[in-house]
């Protein structure tokens, strides 16, 4: 090989390589056990393993007649791609736009970003029990990082690599009840590209537009999801589990007077069975749909009734029996 000109001994070295994909897996859980999970926000890392922001060379590519643009991040894209094959899974996922909205609503924005960027420092940081518990109804949350998103060039030869680790989390146990790393590539040009020396050329220069690169992510988030899909899906993961948006309570100070009452209010999935729980004092009140999505009660507490500063929790319950619930912690109440 040491008498071929460089670019064709890059080329041979790569067809003898290979760019076989792998596919390293763990499961740890029943994936027929339809337990509620919250995909939340992809990030990119370096080699190294640390966040990093996009390269804006990696979004548009400027080679003429062969070039297109991709609208979203590589972690948005990839983050889609893996939301849209969870849904074949038996897995109770939480509408994306829901976990976007609930976290920036927690404080996980990055602060004065118009529109709203998330800080993804910040939600890798925090604990799967704290995200489960105090921001949304779930039972795992699962991680996803893009570890490779390369594409290079080797004069007849363009080789584009796609790497993802995804991670599975259970909030209860902080086990990890899945993980995968993959990583695959794909190829323009000698390996590729029809016969003639033309099409040669123009091969490898197709291989830079980003039509390559997404159909490889494309491929890897399939494999790395498939472990996960099960057949047998049970009918009411065609309906997402009840979420609720918004919920308080109309004692700003949080100290009841002997004979106040508490109104509580809540906004979130309509058609859904609604009540809250004030600590243990009383639990289970009826709230009453007043229109859609429009939840409202109230609590009266008994003359001999003394609690001090308990939290109000508010739940919808569906058809099916899954429940979501909302702690006011911030509007704990005394009486």
């Amino acid at each position: 090989m040491k008498n071929l000109p460089l670019p064709l001994a890059l080329v041979v070295s790569l067809l003898l390589v290979g760019c076989a994909g792998t596919y390293k897996a763990n499961i740890a859980f029943n994936p027929s056990e339809p337990i509620r999970i919250a995909v939340l926000p992809f990030a990119q890392v370096d080699s190294s393993g640390q966040l990093t922001r996009t390269d804006e060379n990696l979004l548009i590519d400027n080679v003429a007649l062969v070039s297109s643009q991709l609208k979203q991040t590589p972690a948005q894209f990839v983050q889609n791609l893996v939301q849209s094959e969870l849904a074949q899974a038996s897995l109770d996922v939480i509408p994306p736009a829901l976990v976007a909205a609930e976290l920036i609503h927690a404080g996980f924005g990055v602060a004065g970003s118009n529109p709203v960027e998330m800080d993804l420092s910040k939600v890798f940081a925090v604990s799967p029990q704290e995200i489960c518990s105090k921001v949304l109804s779930c039972d795992a949350v699962l991680y996803g990082k893009v570890t490779s998103w390369d594409r290079s060039y080797y004069g007849i030869q363009a080789v584009a690599t796609v790497g993802l680790n995804l991670k599975l989390v259970s909030a209860r146990t902080n086990k990890v009840l899945y993980e995968i790393d993959s990583r695959d590539s794909d190829s323009r040009g000698i390996t590729k590209g029809p016969t003639g020396f033309s099409n040669l050329v123009l091969e490898p220069l197709k291989g830079l537009d980003n039509e390559i690169i997404t159909d490889l992510a494309r491929n890897v988030v399939e494999k790395s999801i498939e472990p996960l899909s099960n057949r047998s899906r049970p009918e009411f993961l065609s309906s997402p589990a009840p979420f609720i948006l918004a919920s308080a309570h109309d004692s700003p100070s949080g100290r009841m007077k002997k004979g106040d009452k508490l109104i509580v209010v809540a906004f979130g999935s309509p058609a859904q069975t609604a009540s809250f729980d004030v600590g243990t004092v009383a639990q289970g009140v009826p709230l009453v749909e007043r229109a859609p999505g429009h939840y409202i009660g109230e609590f009266v507490p008994l003359p001999t009734d003394s609690f001090k500063e308990v939290t109000v929790t508010v739940s919808l319950r569906d058809q099916f029996g899954r429940v979501t619930s909302q702690k006011l912690s911030k509007m704990k109440i005394s009486y």
